[in-house]
């Protein structure tokens, strides 16, 4: 919530505006009332996009697709004007948390409380449909739990069922870990998507876990796309697990429609809360509702609405009917890529390589734990750089990037971010993605200084991003529909522009280094000269989003699961291996190490791909296509976080067992290690810095309740 800025309207139609809500990238959300005192949300177009025409039409497809679908579940549309010289939405203001602030602030919804959000939504959407729309946004952000029941907001992205998939600059508009297979691939969303992601929404609710993770865009989008979502905390039975895995299938004509999910769940019985008034809702979040409501609603009679005081939004109030992308950050989605499971062999996938290498008699040594912090908000990433462990949290819709001191755990500093983006390490600066996606900073990772900022142009994409110590590279996206997208460099010790390259496709991902710039589309590679921007080589190929330059080669991920390595000179194939994952692997001497999908890590000789040694060092006998490991490279020791819990250190050169860490278990993160120790991640939400058993002691281990334990 902010004041009104000089420049805004003091009126819009005919309701006075008290307080600005958001702004994005399409338009600006007002706090407005009507002329009886009644609190309504007014959201205006951009003024700049107002004597665009493409901008009116899809504003104008906004305003019908929210007036069509107007049910039990949806907010109405109170008024609108999309003729008018700045085109105008007005919606009815539904005092309520979101879905998702209620599950970050009071935990996951109670059995009964699930079941009555379940009827809600799908009655929501099964409305939708009858309309012939798609919402093609459903997500914990777009349902608010009100009075009356849950809402359905945000048709910003609505179309109806049938039309051409959207895209932004060639990549889909969505919300990553809600969108369904399909969508992701660019491909025709009808209704199944939606309930792919009303089955995400409620898996949400029901546990407080993100169904496909957290993370980088483009890990989640890989989830999606083999099937893998977290419903272990879900009670098992029809209802809910066997309900939500059905909404969740891959084929989306394997799906339930709406209507068929309202059948699953029955009739309510005689004991279950009515969605109206507020018995269907936990006593917190019942309590908050009642908080916001109190705060909206003026104490006197209706006779005298007009001449009460001027209503006071609540901090975290949130409004219905917001554009996509206006108050969250939107996902831009990444072009899919399809894996399958890892297996031993040469680079044409036959046998070959060396099998598990033998370890020594008797169970390995332990590593010794050597400090842990709790940071506030759920982890679900760690990066080491020069001086500093960097953790990211994220709670609700608020993003943190947090830095440890690697010998101590203090936390040296912290930053807001913009949830969703990728910010990229290079040496000692960190490119921190901020000011809802606007602004770029460079800070260097030990110290807190700012080096530089660049605030973002209209044309400029903040995702994909990439940085090497001399250059920052993202994509400019085209302002005219016969335009084509470009790659523009600043200056990592500056950030001053450098160049902008040449016309090229729709890019979902850039790398940078040994003197390229690789832009990855869905139809082309294309390698540019770090130093001016211009075209080294190009090859066509289908790709995904996972970009590895070094040992002279580029390393390449296509949508068929494909690993590609192409000279870094030419773009000359020099091998490819079919069947392999992507996520994070690392490079070492010689060497490309890939996750496996059933508990295996590979190593593969990076001039032939051969591989070099397997070992599998966890089993998932539940689901082997799971992803279960997580990879860091720290010289001649490969870490792997498994899914059991168990920290393994493994040779880099033979894939031996050196040591392992049982003690807690870790969470399937990625290590990160700096001063001689491996950070992990553990199931209780601490970062846990371990030391290797042969290593000095440095202090005594740490104890819950010690100063080293920095809880």
């Amino acid at each position: 919530m902010e004041p009104l800025q000089p420049d805004d309207p003091r009126a819009i139609g005919p309701y006075r505006i008290a307080a600005r809500l958001g702004a994005g990238g399409m338009g600006v959300v007002y706090l407005g009332r009507s002329r009886g005192g009644r609190p309504v949300a007014v959201k205006v177009v951009h003024r700049r996009f107002v004597g665009e025409a493409r901008y009116r039409a899809r504003f104008r497809r906004e305003v019908d697709a929210a007036r069509a679908v107007a049910g039990a579940f949806t907010a109405p549309v109170l008024d609108a004007d999309p003729d008018a010289a700045t085109p105008w939405l007005a919606t009815a203001y539904l005092p309520g948390p979101s879905l998702r602030e209620a599950v970050a602030g009071f935990g996951p919804l109670p059995p009964d409380a699930l079941r009555a959000l379940a009827v809600g939504l799908a009655e929501a959407l099964a409305a939708i449909h009858r309309g012939g729309l798609v919402h093609r946004d459903l997500k914990p952000g777009n349902v608010l739990l009100t009075a009356d029941g849950p809402r359905v907001i945000d048709f910003g992205i609505a179309r109806p069922d049938g039309a051409t998939a959207i895209t932004r600059a060639g990549a889909p508009i969505g919300t990553a870990g809600y969108m369904g297979p399909e969508q992701v691939r660019g491909e025709r969303v009808g209704p199944p998507g939606d309930v792919f992601a009303l089955g995400a929404t409620l898996a949400y609710a029901a546990s407080g876990v993100e169904p496909f993770g957290t993370g980088p865009v483009r890990a989640r989008h890989l989830r999606v796309l083999t099937g893998e979502p977290d419903l272990g905390a879900i009670p098992a039975g029809p209802w809910p697990r066997d309900l939500l895995a059905a909404c969740l299938r891959l084929d989306p004509a394997a799906r339930p429609s709406a209507a068929g999910v309202l059948d699953a769940l029955g009739r309510p019985g005689a004991d279950e809360p009515s969605l109206q008034g507020l018995g269907w809702l936990p006593a917190p979040v019942a309590a908050e509702v009642e908080r916001r409501t109190a705060e909206i609603v003026p104490a006197a009679g209706p006779a005298d609405a007009a001449r009460a005081a001027p209503w006071r939004p609540g901090r975290r109030t949130v409004i219905a009917g917001l554009g996509a992308g206006l108050l969250t950050a939107a996902a831009a989605a990444s072009v899919p890529l399809a894996v399958g499971t890892v297996g031993g062999g040469t680079a044409d996938g036959g046998t070959g390589g060396s099998p598990d290498p033998a370890d020594p008699p008797g169970p390995p040594p332990q590593g010794v734990p050597r400090w842990r912090r709790r940071l506030p908000e759920q982890l679900y990433g760690l990066e080491a750089t020069d001086g500093a462990i960097l953790a990211t949290t994220e709670k609700g819709e608020r993003r943190s990037v947090h830095a440890l001191d690697p010998r101590t755990g203090e936390v040296l500093w912290e930053r807001s971010v913009t949830p969703e983006m990728t910010n990229p390490i290079a040496g000692g600066t960190v490119i921190l993605v901020e000011n809802k996606g606007q602004r770029l900073r460079a800070v260097r990772t030990s110290s807190d200084d700012t080096r530089w900022t660049y605030d973002l142009a209209f044309e400029e994409r903040n995702d994909p991003l990439a940085a090497s110590e001399r250059l920052v590279c993202f994509a400019t996206r085209p302002s005219l529909p016969d335009e084509r997208e470009r790659i523009r460099a600043l200056g990592g010790d500056d950030g001053k522009r450098r160049w902008t390259s040449g016309p090229l496709d729709a890019l979902h991902a850039i790398a940078v280094g040994e003197g390229l710039v690789v832009g990855a589309s869905s139809t082309d590679l294309t390698a540019l000269d770090a130093a001016t921007g211009e075209r080294r080589w190009n090859r066509r190929m289908a790709l995904g989003d996972f970009l590895v330059i070094g040992r002279g080669l580029v390393f390449a991920w296509d949508r068929l699961g494909t690993l590609h390595a192409l000279r870094g000179a030419d773009g000359r194939p020099v091998w490819n291996r079919r069947n392999a994952t992507a996520p994070s692997s690392p490079l070492g001497e010689g060497h490309v190490y890939l996750e496996g999908t059933d508990g295996e890590v590979l190593a593969l000789d990076a001039g032939t791909g051969n591989t070099v040694w397997s070992r599998r060092v966890a089993r998932l006998p539940d689901d082997p296509r799971r992803r279960s490991t997580g990879l860091c490279l720290d010289g001649e020791i490969l870490y792997a976080a498994c899914r059991d819990g168990t920290l393994y250190a493994l040779g880099a050169a033979d894939g031996r067992v050196r040591w392992t860490y049982e003690a807690e278990k870790v969470r399937l993160v990625p290590p990160a290690t700096a001063a001689g120790l491996v950070c992990v991640v553990t199931v209780d939400g601490h970062v846990r810095a371990i030391a290797p058993p042969d290593s000095p002691p440095d202090s005594p281990p740490d104890s819950p309740g010690g100063s080293r334990a920095g809880s």
